[in-house]
């Protein structure tokens, strides 16, 4: 999973117990790393429950890492993701998700009267992409980079191990590979953070302006 997100444990209990709810009603299937799920197929909104496995949301046009899916999880049913995003999951690892047409789990929602788990998960996303979104518009590149240090430090260990902390920040920001590099280095110089071989093993500590 990802940073700790600004939510309350209820609000992820909420996202479990709407998972657990649909699951039911739903087909899962065993992914393979590095198949592309998008959310609109001929038009049509998707949505995606994923019981198992790491998976990458990429921003389609640029292929931005987004985010890197929570377990289990959830992603279009809201129905306010754009088509022109071109919004697709990407498996890392082997995975075990249902793909249902948008429409068809809202008819479950509304027949199992599960509109409060729905609220409750929707706030929860919502503020996630809201916080993502905020902390890619920061005033510095610094800024930028030290959040995403944090994210990183709070993937799971199968996905951290597998990837530089500089190609992770390169993927879901536009920062250039060379401000990258330069501002990890310095990181490591002063002792902030502790990389092996580009890998990212532990923060220090990360100060707020550098």
């Amino acid at each position: 999973m990802s940073i700790k997100e600004q939510h309350g444990d209820d609000d992820f209990a909420a996202t479990v117990e709407l998972f657990e709810k649909l699951c039911p009603h739903v087909t899962f299937e065993v992914v393979l790393p590095g198949t592309r799920l998008y959310l609109f197929k001929e038009g049509e909104p998707y949505c995606y429950l994923i019981r198992s496995g790491i998976c990458k949301l990429h921003h389609g046009p640029d292929e931005i890492l987004i985010n890197v899916m929570y377990v289990p999880s959830i992603i279009g049913v809201g129905g306010a993701l754009a088509a022109n995003a071109a919004l697709f999951l990407h498996p890392q690892t082997t995975s075990e998700i249902a793909s249902v047409p948008t429409q068809e789990i809202r008819q479950i929602i509304a027949r199992d009267n599960l509109w409060e788990q729905l609220s409750r998960h929707i706030y929860r996303v919502t503020n996630r992409f809201f916080m993502l979104s905020s902390y890619l518009n920061a005033p510095t590149a610094y800024e930028i980079l030290r959040f995403q240090l944090l994210e990183l430090m709070h993937e799971p260990a199968e996905f951290r191990e597998n990837i530089s902390a500089a190609q992770y920040i390169q993927q879901k920001t536009r920062l250039s590979r060379s401000s990258i590099m330069k501002i990890l280095s310095q990181l490591k110089q002063g002792g902030f953070v502790k990389l092996d071989n580009g890998i990212l093993k532990e923060i220090c500590h990360l100060p707020l302006k550098y």
